[in-house]
């Protein structure tokens, strides 16, 4: 998981899974592929979507925010993590599940989290 970064006034310090903004262009694996290696210094493959989901909040500078969560399963093929995240992430770790409840994850990545592995 990634550590969302003080950029982010409203959502500093909560976890999500690694991924971010599609460029333009850009078809969303690529985007998933990209943004795995920026943000913990994995190279990863997909294997197949597995869901979609969707948040819809007002940020507290204003922004009307409605963003798009396209949930992957990926298979790591090289790499190494790095811990120091990238750009917006300021951490990468692996968690484990026992942890997840106590870990401030971001609501719609838990409710994700929770359709495939039960009570986090």
């Amino acid at each position: 998981m990634v550590r969302i970064g003080p950029s982010s006034k409203d959502d500093h310090g909560r976890w999500i899974l690694p991924g971010g903004r599609i460029e333009h262009g850009e078809h969303p694996r690529d985007t998933v592929v990209r943004e795995f290696k920026e943000e913990t210094g994995y190279d990863v493959a997909v294997v197949r979507l597995l869901d979609i989901d969707a948040e819809h909040r007002m940020l507290s500078t204003g922004l009307d925010l409605h963003a798009v969560f396209c949930l992957f399963e990926v298979r790591i093929t090289g790499g190494k993590l790095t811990h120091v995240g990238h750009s917006g992430a300021d951490a990468s770790a692996w968690i484990a599940i026992a942890d997840l409840p106590t870990l401030p994850v971001l609501p719609p990545v838990r409710a994700a989290l929770h359709r495939y592995i039960g009570d986090v």
